[in-house]
């Protein structure tokens, strides 16, 4: 079939679709990706603050642990120093029995009033004639003074004189303090009057 156009008009060319986003889609197609970037960067921001929380929870946890060794670490110190300090004591004990540099007896008392002395021990001791030296430390000054009371006690001195006493501060851990006592030891009893040796018999011929 043939068709004539009889107004001379040029035909209208068929145009392809437009589609137009209108502002309402596009307002809503941003604030849904508004909304998910917020979620995530929510989630994200949650994450880092539990870590946080974490990371500050075990750094109190070793500083709390730190601190408890350390008062562990001067407790084990302080005992090993004080058992340093007795184990002196002991071997300067066990030195004067076994040195007999004097009569028994002096080294019998002086070794018992350091015994029964609490936290006391020798260092030194010297003897000349009826004079002796006693150099020795203590962890206190409660301590010497019933170690000179316990000398005095004793009766084998005729006169005890604390020389010096003083804190040594080379000892950090503990109180430790040096002291000398000078003393005199009583004179031997003189023979009893009228004690004579027997004379030997005479031979009998």
């Amino acid at each position: 079939m043939i068709r004539v156009n009889l107004l001379g008009l040029p035909k209208p060319k068929k145009r392809a679709p437009v589609v137009v986003m209108d502002g309402a889609r596009s307002a809503i197609l941003l604030a849904v990706i508004l909304v998910i970037v917020a979620a995530v960067q929510f989630v994200r921001y949650n994450r880092l603050q539990a870590e946080t929380t974490r990371l500050e929870k075990l750094v109190q946890d070793e500083r709390a642990e730190k601190a408890r060794l350390e008062v562990i670490r001067a407790e084990y110190d302080r005992f090993a120093a004080q058992k340093e300090l007795l184990l002196k004591r002991i071997n300067i004990i066990e030195g004067l029995k076994a040195k007999q540099a004097g009569p028994s007896r002096l080294l019998a008392t002086i070794a018992s009033t350091v015994s029964n002395t609490d936290t006391v021990w020798l260092t030194n001791f010297e003897q000349a004639g009826q004079k002796i030296t006693i150099e020795g430390a203590a962890f206190s000054p409660k301590a010497v003074a019933d170690f000179l009371t316990q000398l005095k006690d004793s009766k084998a001195f005729s006169d005890v004189d604390l020389k010096e006493t003083y804190q040594d501060s080379a000892v950090k851990e503990l109180q430790k303090f040096l002291f000398t006592v000078n003393g005199e030891l009583v004179e031997p009893a003189p023979p009893q009057a009228g004690t004579q040796t027997p004379a030997p018999a005479a031979a009998k011929s």
